[in-house]
């Protein structure tokens, strides 16, 4: 990540790097683990749950597996809006180019 900056200007741009690929399986992962967090909550695996909520025990988690989930859901959310928001006010054609 670099921070771009015009000289004497009060702007500033974070600017990160991701290729098309590493974007898409960012914004894609979060329903995927959403699924098996549900999957696991519903009770259709008892022992896979039991394990999972077994390691939230142990990682002194505050978090019950369907709360989880429900987190899982919000940040896709929110992913989903950032990169919907991200090219919001930029033109589709940049005059000079």
């Amino acid at each position: 990540m670099t921070l771009a900056s015009r000289p004497g200007h009060w702007q500033q741009m974070a600017l990160a790097s991701l290729d098309a690929g590493l974007a898409l399986d960012i914004t894609l992962m979060p329903g995927d683990v959403r699924a098996v967090l549900d999957g696991l909550a519903s009770g259709g695996a008892p022992a896979a749950a039991r394990q999972a909520a077994a390691i939230l025990g142990e990682a002194d988690s505050p978090c019950t597996l369907a709360g989880l989930a429900a987190a899982v859901s919000e940040t896709r959310g929110m992913l989903q809006r950032a990169a919907g928001n991200a090219f919001a006010g930029v033109p589709d054609h940049i005059p000079g180019t």
